[in-house]
């Protein structure tokens, strides 16, 4: 009830700020309003102004991720075109599920369709990904293939989480936050040049959030997060033409469970008799139910997620001439994570499990470039190495959960070499042509502990070609067709025939049109963009059965075609007032299903189920469903998505002023998951955002009322579903959070 009073105020407040905004435009002579700003990125591994770089890329700085009330990348997805983020299947939300342009599937074996780069360095685990924003300076989102500049290969592009550097002056901030769910949040930094040549910054965070789904057998609120990261960076610049940067960093997070309801169960599922095995005396029925939108039955076995991780970084850039720079990028990183689910998500011991990743990474990249806007030609030449050894420990309670008994560990070696290049040639001032190329060569070696090692090696070959044609110094065309690639690699299990199974490699060609257009003064931008994408061989995870388990493997379920339509728009109205809007339209379809995808499993070991050949009824019947078709929708690939937002500035008495922005954003259902027998169809939903912020004279202080999914929407983020008769017998729904408020106080030095 004080929730909705306090959304009542701060709605009434911002609607008033908005109309006395929208007065001052209406009065305002046509063209007196501000400029848009120029946006910076690195999207082709230098600076460029966004407006004249031919790529579909989404850039959001420090500041604007604050006024969208963006707090980690789970939120990013509301405001970028073509994005989806979202828990993956089983984990909710501690392995994120990202896909760009509908390309981006769960699946544990393969490397990821979307890369996810911090400062440059790839990060290698999908635990603990959707990083919270910490000293940011800005994230980056790039659509598209993205070989021919990227030292790791992504099919469907790459995240770029760029934060603040050291530098010469000293400085620093302070923020606290509090809100509704038990958030505290202390985030801050400080930057100090100890000498001419040298500087140092230091930044640290504390996050904590109280969990939202009541879990009425433990009385536990399941989704609280806690997450503590601290980061050091140093820059030495002993030259002119040297440039030394230094970065270590140390993440920790822990969650005290999942946040997730059930809302179907099925007592004939293939492991949902085996309870009764172990003295358990509950059916699995109706009556185990959620009992409400934030409320479960509860778990009997451990559920929690832990991840600690470490990397460091060292950055050295030398101009060797005026136009020509070596730069080398070298990284280590350690990534630790333990995940432990009560997969039937009941009181029940029917099924659960743990599995502990242990991830060692090594990485060398060289590049040698020339970036002179004097230059008819303009080139990029690198090298990179990557070296990932990790450690899986699996452990399984299969109708005798909570004690999960070990199942052996596999141990994976991922080393991949690759060279690439690619080069803008000018033919003339207004027309420039674009090529690039990419040769990957990457070894994937898997074993069971004390088995053999399976050696598979995967080979490729990327090219990009690409035009642009500048209209006018305001208005940009371009087309480009680029291939992507993703290596094959190796599921390993005692449990699969020859002790384990590989799959093929994916690839996916994506053809591009669109343009950078800014009018009336550099007041109004408007950038769309027309895509094609031929995906082949897609990788996902498939349920696997045997007689004592089912197995999650990766494999190929075919081809699919996906076309679609980008828009992004800015508009100055007035000096005070920014209307910001983007907009994804988007189709894919399979063209090819292959054989593997229909799944064979029985639906119980106590259970009976109608013969499908004879119509007998039987124990344990065996049941072949098909688990993808040719009008199976994609996962994680919404037809359409939309955005609109507003930021007002109004000025005080003094220097001061006062800020207000809202945002809305609405996301068409999509798919949780790749096949028929597990995927959650996610209802479409709109979030609303909004943000009141006081801005001190001096500038030294900033104080904000902010409110997240205003109008206190039940939405899904993933889930999975089981009650189609797969393992436990339940269908799991990942809830998203409801409405949120709190208070953001800043301290500037």
């Amino acid at each position: 009830m004080i929730d909705k009073r306090i959304t009542r105020l701060f709605m009434g407040a911002a609607v008033a700020l908005m109309s006395a905004a929208a007065a001052r435009a209406d009065d305002a002579p046509q063209g007196q309003g501000g400029q848009l700003e120029e946006v910076v990125i690195t999207a082709t591994r230098t600076e460029t102004n966004l407006q004249k770089t031919a790529v579909a890329v989404t850039a959001l700085s420090g500041e604007a991720l604050r006024d969208h009330n963006v707090s980690s990348l789970l939120d990013v997805s509301n405001f970028v075109p073509s994005l989806s983020i979202g828990g993956r299947s089983g984990t909710s939300t501690a392995y994120g599920a990202v896909a760009i342009r509908g390309i981006g599937v769960d699946s544990f074996g393969s490397s990821a369709a979307v890369g996810i780069y911090v400062d440059d360095v790839y990060l290698p685990s999908g635990a603990g990904n959707l990083l919270g924003l910490f000293d940011v300076g800005r994230v980056e989102v790039l659509r598209g293939p993205q070989g021919t500049l990227f030292g790791r290969n992504t099919i469907a592009g790459a995240i770029q989480y760029v934060t603040n550097p050291a530098d010469k002056s000293f400085g620093g901030y302070l923020d606290a936050t509090g809100g509704s769910n038990g958030r505290a949040d202390v985030q801050g930094a400080v930057n100090v040049p100890l000498a001419d040549t040298l500087s140092i910054r230091l930044a640290a965070a504390s996050t904590a959030r109280d969990g939202y789904v009541s879990d009425l057998t433990s009385h536990t609120d399941r989704g609280a997060d806690r997450t503590q990261e601290g980061r050091i960076k140093v820059r030495w610049t002993p030259t002119d033409r040297l440039t030394v940067d230094l970065k270590g960093e140390a993440v920790q997070e822990r969650t005290n469970g999942r946040p997730v309801i059930i809302d179907q169960v099925n007592p004939n599922a293939q492991f949902a008799g085996l309870a009764f095995l172990f003295g358990e005396h509950t059916p699995l029925t109706d009556s185990l139910l959620s009992p409400g939108h934030y409320s479960s039955v509860g778990f009997n076995a451990p559920d929690a997620f832990r991840s600690q991780y470490t990397e460091q970084q060292a950055v050295v850039s030398y101009a060797l001439t005026d136009k020509i720079t070596l730069k080398s990028i070298t990284a280590s990183s350690l990534s630790k994570s333990s995940l432990q689910q009560d997969f039937d998500n009941t009181p029940l011991s029917i099924l659960g499990g743990e599995l502990t990743r242990n991830i060692k990474l090594f990485s060398q990249e060289v590049q040698l470039s020339q970036h002179d806007a004097s230059s008819r030609l303009n080139w990029t030449l690198g090298a990179y190495y990557y070296d990932s050894q990790e450690v899986q420990a699996q452990a399984i309670g299969l109708g005798f959960a909570p004690y999960f008994v070990p199942n052996g560990n596999v141990y994976t070696d991922i080393k991949s070499s690759s060279v690439y290049g690619q080069a803008v040639f000018k033919l003339t001032d207004l027309l420039s042509v674009t090529g690039g190329l990419r040769y990957s060569s990457e070894e994937n070696s898997s074993s069971l502990e004390g088995g053999e090692v399976v050696n598979k090696t995967f080979k490729d070959t990327s090219p990009l070609v690409g035009i642009d044609y500048k209209l006018s110094d305001d208005v940009m065309f371009y087309a480009k067709a680029s291939k992507g690639f993703r290596a094959g690699g190796i599921t390993p299990s005692a449990a699969l025939p020859g002790g384990g199974l590989a799959f093929s490699p994916e690839t996916a060609w994506t053809y591009e049109l669109g343009a950078r257009a800014e009018f009336l003064d550099r007041r109004f931008r408007i950038n769309p963009t027309f895509f094609y994408t031929d995906w082949k061989n897609i990788q996902f995870n498939v349920l696997i059965p045997t007689p004592t388990t089912v197995v999650a493997a990766t494999n190929n379920a075919g081809d699919a075609h996906i076309k679609g339509f980008e828009l992004e728009a800015q508009f100055a109205a007035t000096e005070r007032l920014l209307l910001t809007g983007s907009m994804s339209l988007m189709d894919g379809q399979y063209k090819r299903v292959a054989p593997l995808t229909r799944a064979e499993f029985p639906y119980g070991f106590l259970a009976t189920f109608p013969n499908p050949d004879t119509g007998d009824v039987m124990p344990g019947s065996t049941v072949i469903l098909p688990n993808i078709t040719l009008n199976s929708p994609l996962q994680r690939a919404p037809k359409s998505k939309f955005t609109g937002g507003a930021r007002y500035s109004y000025p005080l008495d003094g220097g001061a002023k006062l800020v207000a922005s809202i945002d809305y954003a609405w996301t068409a259902k999509q798919n949780s998951a790749v096949t028929i027998a597990d995927a959650v169809v996610l209802p479409a939903y709109g979030v609303l955002n909004g943000r009141l912020q006081y801005d001190a004279a001096n500038g030294k202080w900033s104080l904000a009322a902010f409110g997240t999914n205003l109008t206190d929407e039940y939405y899904l983020v993933g889930g999975v579903d089981f009650a189609k008769g797969y393992t436990a017998g339940t269908r799991e729904l990942d809830v998203a959070r409801p409405r949120e408020m709190g208070v953001e106080l800043r301290l500037r030095f």
